[in-house]
């Protein structure tokens, strides 16, 4: 029968690799530097408590110091901040087999019972051999509270000889008056790249052919937990053999790939539903699980965000190009809406459907108002328009069309129309930057009296000084244009400006010599404020077109708030009126006793009132009845 070797035993890379000195710490130097000085000081706490997240050495770094309290090799008589790892205190530390150094699991040793025998009756005992009786708690926090209370006294005036080194993953749930007792050190998430440097140079030693993309997609799925990280390259080595690269890793997590991810993200900000019901397909077909797909579709919106603030790589290709026509928030709203919706798909019967039918959701309910205010601020400003979600970037901005009101008239005005009927009528002279306007313009077909293209062109053909310019001094010489004309040529100069082509359509003008006034009806006073801003830039171009000065006033809101009331009121009365002789008409013809005489009829006349009933009748109207 052949013996077992023990020499062959199989050592996991997380327990072949554990660090046996503070040097060998990955990613907690702070606490290291911090340990190690007070080693060299002599100022040794009775009292430590290590917190932070799993697998980040919180245990590790218990046993170092208990090895450094206790290291006897090297010629050591006191505590030092460097220990052998050759003499039997090292040895037996780093085995768990120390009768001075007692490890205790907290979630197994509960009850207080159990922490009285355990600790508090054995806390008085001299040490066996080492200089230091060292209490390792494991995941303290899971102690009862009657266990708190008993070792609290303990903790607080220990004997000199005795040390406490409590670690936990939930420091809230420790009572503040243990914390209070202890030196408290914080342990932080091991970043990517200090995991997969750390695992490359793993792989060396195991001469593993690790590659630098295979090891940080370890790197990030290990969640800044070293332990987690080794035990993934350990499955890897046994998935792949030798050699391990990016394709092999995916594979053996079953993770998205990534032109999926790609894919997916460009059909949610494009609002694509074709193409996200087409990645559904494809997972479907493949096999992929559904939470593991919204988790990397959640992990890829968090790193395009960054991305977007310029923090980080491209998580994928095409990441460049999609973050131009998006805006941050409206990334980190998707990944918040993603994180939820992978709670919900959790516990669903059909995961798949469930994550289709709510990333549908998703994609109707997102909107990226960012990137809407900041084209409406583009299309304000006339520049071109930035790159939206929905599609690629326009090469030039269309000018803002927006259905014209219908122009007031007066007896003054001249329409186009009549132009083209008689070529040999001198045109009104406007500027070059009026008629430019008037050619760039594509007025639709409500646009009644608006200039169409085609005009414009037919009159500048038959009068070639419509497209001359015209200065203010020659302007005088020729016919000068009316007030109308001169606002419907202001409507074209301002086509391509929404804000102030609205506010021109939305009121009301009143031409006087010199000087217009604008009112705006009910309903639209909130146009005042803008208006406001803009009159020097409507007297500009007033005086740009007609070569004279015309003052542009906005109307007193109360006077005319005051004749519109007026005129609602007298609208009211007029139709009171008629429709209380339509009643009356009706009643008489439909109810003919109601307004008829009866009193010849039941013999009753009426008698003149008596002296002293005159001044009640006068205050009270009737008639006295015999």
């Amino acid at each position: 029968m052949e013996m077992f070797d023990e020499s062959n035993k199989y050592v996991s890379l997380a327990n072949k690799y554990r660090p046996q000195t503070f040097e060998d710490m990955v990613g907690q130097e702070s606490i290291s530097k911090t340990l190690k000085n007070a080693l060299k000081l002599g100022r040794i706490a009775h009292a430590y408590l290590f917190y932070g997240p799993r697998g980040c050495g919180k245990t590790t770094t218990a046993r170092i110091l208990a090895k450094a309290l206790n290291c006897t090799g090297n010629g050591h008589t006191k505590p030092t901040d460097e220990p052998c790892g050759k003499c039997p205190q090292c040895l037996e530390i780093a085995q768990s087999s120390d009768m001075d150094v007692l490890e205790l699991d907290a979630a197994s040793n509960t009850q207080v019972e159990k922490v009285r025998e355990a600790i508090i009756d054995t806390v008085a005992l001299a040490s066996s051999r080492d200089r230091f009786k060292v209490f390792i708690l494991d995941e303290v926090h899971m102690l009862s509270t009657s266990s708190f209370n008993a070792l609290l006294k303990t903790i607080e005036e220990p004997p000199s000889h005795v040390v406490f080194i409590l670690a936990t993953t939930e420091k809230h749930k420790v009572p503040a008056t243990i914390v209070s007792r202890c030196q408290t050190f914080r342990f932080r998430p091991i970043t990517v790249d200090e995991i997969a440097n750390h695992l490359l140079d793993l792989a060396g030693a195991e001469n593993i052919d690790l590659t630098p993309a295979a090891a940080r997609i370890i790197a990030k799925n290990a969640g800044g937990a070293m332990r987690d990280a080794l035990t993934l390259l350990d499955r890897a080595i046994a998935y792949s053999g030798e050699r391990i690269d990016e394709k092999l890793v995916g594979e053996m997590l079953g993770l998205t790939p990534d032109e999926l991810i790609s894919k997916a993200v460009c059909a949610l900000t494009d609002k694509d539903s074709a193409s996200l019901h087409q990645v559904f397909d494809t997972l479907k077909n493949e096999g992929f699980d559904a939470n593991a797909f919204l988790k990397d579709l959640k992990n890829a919106l968090g790193d395009l965000f960054y991305f977007s603030l310029g923090q980080g790589a491209e998580p994928f290709e095409g990441a460049k190009a999609l973050v131009q026509r998006t805006s941050p928030g409206f990334l980190a709203s998707l990944s918040r809406k993603v994180n939820k919706l992978l709670e919900e798909v959790k516990f669903s019967d059909n995961t798949l459907v469930s994550a289709e039918v709510g990333l549908f959701t998703v994609m109707d309910s997102c909107l990226d108002i960012e990137n809407f205010v900041r084209r409406l601020e583009a299309l304000e400003r006339g520049e071109a328009l930035p790159p939206s979600a929905g599609g690629a970037t326009p090469a030039a901005a269309k000018p803002y069309s927006k259905p014209a009101a219908a122009p007031l008239k007066n007896e003054n005005q001249t329409s186009f129309a009549s132009l083209e009927k008689k070529p040999s009528q001198p045109a009104p002279a406007v500027g070059d930057d009026a008629v430019a306007a008037l050619l760039d313009a594509e007025p639709t077909a409500a646009q009644e009296n608006t200039p169409t293209k085609a005009a414009v062109q037919r009159v500048a053909a038959a009068e070639p000084k419509v497209t001359e310019a015209v200065s203010p001094a020659s302007s005088a010489s020729k016919a000068p244009l009316t007030n109308r004309q001169v606002w419907d040529a202001m409507l074209a100069q301002f086509s391509k400006s929404p804000l102030v082509y609205d506010l021109m359509t939305s009121c009301s003008v009143q031409f006087n010599e010199g000087q217009w006034s604008l009112s705006f009806g009910a309903g639209k006073e909130f146009y005042r404020i803008p208006a406001q801003s803009k009159l020097a830039d409507l007297e500009a171009a007033a005086c740009k077109i007609s070569g004279r000065k015309i003052t542009i006033v906005l109307a007193p809101a109360g006077k005319q708030a005051a004749q519109q009331a007026e005129e609602l009121a007298k609208k009211a009365r007029v139709e009171s009126t008629a429709n209380a002789a339509t009643l009356d008409a009706v009643i008489s013809q439909e109810e003919p006793f109601v307004k008829g005489d009866f009193s010849a009829d039941a013999g009753v006349q009426a008698q003149e009132a008596p002296e002293e009933l005159k001044d009640l009748l006068s205050i009270i109207p009737g008639e006295l009845m015999a």
